[in-house]
C-alpha cells in the first residue's frame, strides 16, 4: 500500500510540474470514497513546498562599480577642488554586501567600468565564489586611457585618464547579464557625471520598464557622493518603472546593501465561510530577495482596482516578518454577495503595493517593491472547498 501510494505521488508530482497555477481547488464533494478524499488531501498537502520550489526564482546580484579616477579623489570638480576620495569607502561596501550575501544559489556578477564595461566577475555566493570575487575587488588598480583621433584607447606610459559613462555598462548588464529565469538586482554605482553617451542612457532609462518586466529585473541608481547629481536627474525626469535611485553620498559610499520585496501571488476569500467580523483585514506577505535589510518604520500604500465588492486604500508599515495587514471595506453585505457573486467562476481582484510616501529617502530608499498585483479570488461555491494557496 505504501509503495503504490508513493509511485502515486511521483506520478502526481511529474504531470504537475506542468501546470503553472498557483491555487489549487480540491472539491470534496465530487469524491467518491474516503479513500480518495484521503489520498487527494495527502496529495494536497505536498503541493505548496512542491510548487513553491518551482516558482521561486534564484536570485542574481550586479554591481556596476565605478572605476575612475574620481573615486579616488584624482579629478577636479567645477569649483577647483579635487573629488571626494571614497575609493576604500566603496570597496568594503561593496565586499560587505558580497558577505552578507547567504543563499549559495545567488549570482553575483562584478563590472567595473569607466567609459565601458571593463571586465566581467562571476561567481555564486558560496565561500570560496565570495573569497575570489573579494580578492579581486581588493587587488583591483584602475586602467588608465587616452583619447587617440576621438577614440578612448589604452594609454601608453605613465600618463592617462579616464572616462565616466553610465550607458555603456547598463546596457551590458541588459544584453550580457539579465535573464528571465531570474530575479535581477542591479546596483548602478557611481560618484560623478557622465562625460560620454548622456542621450543614450536617458534612452536606455525610457525602454527600462518594458526590458525590467520582460527580464524580471530591478535596478537601483546609487549616488556615491554630490558629483553624480545628473544622472539622477535624468533618472528623475524619465521616471522609469523598477528603478530606484539612492542617495548615499553623505555615507560616504558606505552602505550598498538593497532590499527587493515581492508582493504575494494570491489571496482567497470564502464568502460561504468567511465571517462578519473575520472579512474585514486582509495580511499580505512579501518575499524578499537582496542583502539588505528592512529598516524599521519601512511603509507600504497598498490599494485595490476599481470593483463592485471591496475597497482598499491604506498606508500601513511593514512588520519585521514582511507581512502588512490592510483594512478591507466590503462595499455590501455577506448575504448581497452571495447573491451578486458567481457560483462557478470565481470573481479576481487585484491589490497593489508601492512605497509610501517618504520612502524615497535614505536609508528607506534601498528598499523597493516590484510592481506585481496581489490577487484576491472571491470564492461564492456553495458546496464545501478545501483551497491551497502557493506564495
Amino acid at each position: 500500500m505504501v509503495f503504490i501510494f508513493d509511485y502515486l505521488l511521483n506520478l502526481f508530482f511529474y504531470y504537475f510540474c506542468k501546470i503553472k497555477y498557483t491555487l489549487f481547488i480540491i472539491n470534496a464533494n465530487k469524491m467518491k470514497t474516503k479513500k480518495t478524499v484521503f489520498l487527494m488531501l495527502a496529495l494536497a498537502l505536498y503541493l505548496p513546498s512542491f510548487a513553491q520550489s518551482r516558482n521561486v526564482k534564484d536570485v542574481r546580484q550586479t554591481y556596476l562599480w565605478d572605476v575612475t579616477l574620481s573615486m579616488q579623489g584624482k579629478a577636479k570638480m567645477n569649483n577647483g577642488s579635487n573629488t571626494p576620495n571614497i575609493w576604500n569607502e566603496v570597496k568594503r561596501a561593496i565586499i560587505t554586501d558580497i558577505e552578507s550575501i547567504s543563499d549559495d544559489r545567488t549570482e553575483i556578477v562584478v563590472i567595473p567600468f569607466q567609459h565601458k564595461a571593463l571586465e566581467e566577475w562571476r561567481e555564486y555566493a558560496t565561500e570560496s565564489g565570495k573569497k575570489t570575487l573579494i580578492n579581486r575587488i581588493n587587488d583591483y588598480r584602475i586602467p588608465l586611457y587616452m583619447k587617440q583621433g576621438g577614440t578612448i584607447v589604452p594609454a601608453s606610459g605613465k600618463g592617462g585618464s579616464t572616462w565616466t559613462c553610465l550607458y555603456e555598462p547598463l546596457k551590458y548588464a541588459v544584453d550580457k547579464v539579465l535573464s528571465p529565469e531570474k530575479v535581477d538586482i542591479i546596483k548602478l554605482m557611481t560618484d560623478g557625471i557622465p562625460d560620454e553617451h548622456e542621450a543614450e542612457y536617458e534612452t536606455l532609462l525610457s525602454q527600462w520598464c518594458q526590458i525590467a518586466k520582460e527580464k524580471d529585473a530591478f535596478g537601483f541608481y546609487i549616488m556615491l557622493t554630490p558629483q553624480a547629481v545628473e544622472g539622477r536627474i535624468v533618472l528623475e525626469n524619465v521616471n522609469p518603472c523598477r528603478f530606484g535611485m539612492v542617495d548615499v553620498a553623505g555615507m560616504g559610499g558606505t552602505n550598498v546593501s538593497t532590499l527587493l520585496l515581492t508582493p504575494q501571488q494570491g489571496i482567497a476569500i470564502d464568502v460561504r465561510e468567511i465571517g462578519e467580523e473575520d472579512r474585514s483585514q486582509l495580511i499580505i506577505k512579501y518575499n524578499h530577495n537582496g542583502s539588505g535589510s528592512l529598516q524599521e518604520g519601512y511603509k507600504v500604500h497598498v490599494w485595490s482596482e476599481e470593483n463592485n465588492y471591496i475597497r482598499v486604500d491604506q498606508v500601513v508599515e511593514i512588520r519585521e516578518n514582511f507581512s502588512v495587514t490592510v483594512k478591507a471595506n466590503y462595499l455590501m453585505t455577506l448575504e448581497q454577495m452571495k447573491s451578486a457573486l458567481s457560483i462557478t467562476d470565481n470573481e479576481s481582484i487585484k491589490l497593489y503595493s508601492e512605497p509610501a510616501e517618504g520612502m524615497d529617502k535614505y536609508p528607506y530608499a534601498m528598499t523597493q517593491i516590484k510592481d506585481t498585483p496581489t490577487t484576491i479570488e472571491m470564492i461564492n461555491k456553495p458546496e464545501k472547498t478545501v483551497k491551497f494557496h502557493v506564495l
